[in-house]
């Protein structure tokens, strides 16, 4: 691990809704990403984590707070240095099918970005470059005139990772890069994103609702909760000794692949209703679903802050 290559200051994203009404999709997240780690942001659906993602990177407009890459405002960059960050930061998008042009074949797909920033000198090298990155990702190069609707949602997957690969990025969004395949082919993603972090020196942060996978290829964990973060830890720490009750309860719902440890063991289920990030509480958002909720938590909003070395948690209970 080196130095911060993202760092995410008080982002805040806010949807205008009609009825003069603001959705709080993200709201006041801050969090960095080191140099060559593998960064997991998890929660349930609608918790923000895709929306915390995408703004910052820089794909959605920000409302307020700052997204630095390399520590410059990812937000304010002029024209020439978006155009060369663009290349530095690329995304591996969740649906294989919806995310590439059905009438465009691989090569022109996965050479998109090489075409717009001129990563060749002639139309035969184009084609050596883009067999070398297919190869890289477990495709065979003999099908690179292919369209997409030839391949499987597994293999599509594998050529957007290849598009992205395709203008050397040093960090990559994945975002749920294996919900919608199959789960006989999820476990070859994963290994072929981290076989591709060793060889191309690359950090990811991956979103995802699968805590089993983000702790597998994870180094550290954010967790959210209503556009907020409630804990933030490093994989193994944040499994042994989950301290938020939101955290807690996601753990206790990861099944054993074992009948007698999986009968033998509590699940906390969680009862109440999701408050609507349109009207949040003025509180801690996770009051009402709490089970060790007290007076204070309805009223006042808990601070981020370290609890131990390393591990972050918004709970007043610590």
């Amino acid at each position: 691990m080196s130095s911060p290559i993202l760092e995410v200051r008080n982002l805040k994203k806010y949807f205008r809704l009609s009825g003069n009404r603001t959705l709080k999709a993200v709201d006041d997240v801050s969090f960095a990403v080191n140099e060559g780690e593998i960064l997991g942001i998890v929660g349930e659906s609608g918790c923000g984590k895709t929306t915390c993602g995408r703004t910052a990177i820089g794909l959605y407009s920000k409302t307020a707070g700052e997204a630095l890459f390399r520590g410059e405002d990812i937000h304010k960059m002029s024209k020439s240095k978006r155009k060369q960050y663009c290349c530095e930061v690329q995304t591996v998008f969740q649906d294989p099918y919806a995310s590439l042009d059905p009438k465009n074949k691989v090569i022109d797909l996965i050479a998109e970005g090489m075409d717009i920033h001129k990563f060749y000198t002639s139309k035969g090298e184009r084609r050596e470059k883009i067999e070398e990155i297919m190869s890289q990702v477990g495709l065979n190069p003999s099908f690179v005139d292919r369209y997409p609707f030839e391949f499987s949602g597994g293999m599509r997957q594998r050529i957007g990772i290849a598009r992205a690969l395709a203008v050397n990025p040093k960090l990559i969004l994945c975002d749920e890069p294996i919900s919608a395949l199959d789960v006989s082919i999820q476990a070859q993603i994963i290994n072929l994103l981290m076989e591709l972090r060793e060889k191309n020196n690359l950090t990811y942060m991956i979103i995802s609702h699968d805590l089993s996978m983000v702790k597998h290829i994870s180094d550290r964990i954010l967790v959210m909760y209503l556009g907020e973060v409630v804990e933030e830890s490093t994989a193994d720490a944040l499994y042994e000794n989950p301290l938020h009750p939101y955290t807690q309860a996601l753990i206790s719902a990861i099944p054993i692949p074992d009948p007698k440890v999986e009968c033998a063991r509590k699940r906390i289920v969680l009862t109440g209703q999701l408050p609507s990030p349109v009207n949040p509480p003025e509180g801690c958002r996770f009051a009402g679903r709490c089970p060790m909720a007290e007076a204070k938590c309805f009223d006042c909003k808990p601070e981020l802050k370290t609890v131990e070395d390393g591990h972050k948690v918004a709970c007043h209970k610590y």
